[in-house]
């Protein structure tokens, strides 16, 4: 069976509005250092697991984040709206993995850098969904 993060990586490449904006540059966990603008990270935060007496169901509640980034907010913002746009409320076949329901759990912008970045040249926005479908 397909892997949730595998499926979320090859819908996003699949999207023409997203990789019209961003190409190739979607990563998992982490954005490489020098990395061009925009780009988009992706990363498993939290997987809740359904158990029954017998045992564990299969069924899985996966968080997923994703963050935008780009030079300027308002194009950090609206590559964050792609990404909503394409997964929020899907249900149905993503690239071998049957997604049950898909729910919007957080959208946020970030203070325009990190604790370790304090130049202006970068904007990231964040959005979190739950991906609900059955490992088995």
């Amino acid at each position: 069976m397909k892997d949730i993060c595998q499926a979320v990586y090859e819908k996003m490449c699949a999207d023409k509005s997203i990789s019209k904006c961003v190409g190739d540059r979607i990563y998992p966990i982490m954005l490489p250092e020098d990395a061009p603008l925009p780009a988009i990270v992706y990363s498993p935060t939290l997987a809740n697991y359904d158990s029954a007496l017998q045992g564990d169901t299969g069924y899985v509640r996966q968080t997923m984040q994703f963050v935008c980034h780009d030079k300027t907010y308002k194009r950090a913002r609206e590559l964050s709206r792609k990404v909503k746009k394409l997964f929020q409320d899907y249900k149905g076949d993503m690239c071998g993995l049957v997604i049950q329901a898909v729910f919007i759990k957080s959208d946020y912008e970030y203070n325009s850098n990190t604790a370790l970045k304090f130049d202006m040249d970068e904007y990231m926005s964040s959005i979190e969904f739950e991906f609900h479908f059955n490992e088995k």
